[in-house]
């Protein structure tokens, strides 16, 4: 079924949301090919192949299948170059694999560009805060992405198991949302995210796998999350359980590419850090001796 899928096909939107997808998509890629830098192309270029690459591989999660997105890393490295590497993606998806569509291509460009931006943002907002490379802002980045994972899980679960296969009733929101402000549920969700906060420390990782990790599983989460959103609110036909349905799919990706991002701007901040927006100040050269010093 097509619908099952982040690459949403043509024939399930209504018309108004495909044509404010390509006017929302054609500002995003306005602004990524503006005053671009011969010099940036291979490495848009390299984006590009890598997120066309991880539509290749995937993964049964019945009743759909689901591959990486790798948006957070997209955004993270191109920033405002991100659209363009991902509407490339998607236009070569469409065309050698029929993942998509091509009335779709806007408004799928749009809700993966979405994230990929405030990756990038969010990444270099806090990048530069020395407070979250210390053991306390290591740890309170790990677990607040626990914690809202265990969150948008438990509360897409109930959504589903309480919601009618056409129909969402006002009910099931509701106990979702009384589930949210349980104390109990609540202090499970804290449990959870300490629980995630142990096993970082033990790892010993980089003081950028934190913020890497924290971006990497929020990008998927966002990217599932506004599919979902678009589907419900956009779709032709009214099916609610199908777009939670593939946000729960994408649950145990959203932590694998949390990891992925963590490892990867933990190895280019050491050996790329230009790639990341990093400046780093240059050393200061030997001064040379006088000849009375030598002497």
């Amino acid at each position: 079924m097509m619908l099952f899928a982040v690459h949403i096909s043509d024939g399930v939107l209504a018309w108004p949301w495909l044509a404010a997808g390509f006017a929302l998509a054609a500002l995003f890629l306005w602004i990524s090919v503006w005053r671009l830098r011969e010099e940036e192309v291979p490495r848009i270029a390299l984006l590009t192949a890598a997120f066309f690459v991880s539509s290749l591989i995937h993964i049964k999660a019945p009743p759909t299948s689901i591959h990486l997105l790798l948006t957070g890393l997209v955004g993270v490295v191109l920033g405002p170059r991100a659209a363009l590497a991902i509407f490339v993606g998607l236009l070569l998806q469409v065309l050698l694999m029929q993942h998509g569509g091509y009335l779709t291509l806007g408004v799928n460009t749009c809700v993966m560009s979405v994230p990929a931006l405030l990756a990038y943002f969010f990444f270099q907002a806090l990048h530069r805060l020395d407070a979250l490379r210390a053991p306390f802002g290591r740890g309170l980045l790990v677990g607040v992405g626990a914690f809202i994972w265990f969150l948008c899980g438990v509360y897409s679960l109930t959504l589903v198991s309480n919601a009618s296969l056409r129909s969402l009733e006002a009910s099931a929101i509701e106990l979702a949302n009384a589930r949210l402000l349980n104390p109990w549920f609540l202090l499970s969700a804290l449990t959870f995210a300490i629980g995630a906060i142990l096993i970082e420390r033990r790892l010993e990782n980089t003081p950028e796998f934190p913020l890497g990790f924290l971006i990497g599983l929020l990008s998927v989460l966002g990217t599932a999350g506004l599919n979902c959103v678009v589907l419900i609110q956009g779709g032709e036909r009214h099916w609610p359980i199908a777009p939670l349905v593939l946000v729960i799919a994408h649950m145990p990706f959203a932590v694998i590419e949390g990891v992925i991002l963590g490892f990867a701007v933990g190895f280019l901040a050491r050996v790329k850090p230009e790639m990341l927006g990093i400046m780093v100040a240059p050393a200061n050269p030997s001064m040379p001796r006088s000849p009375e010093a030598s002497g």
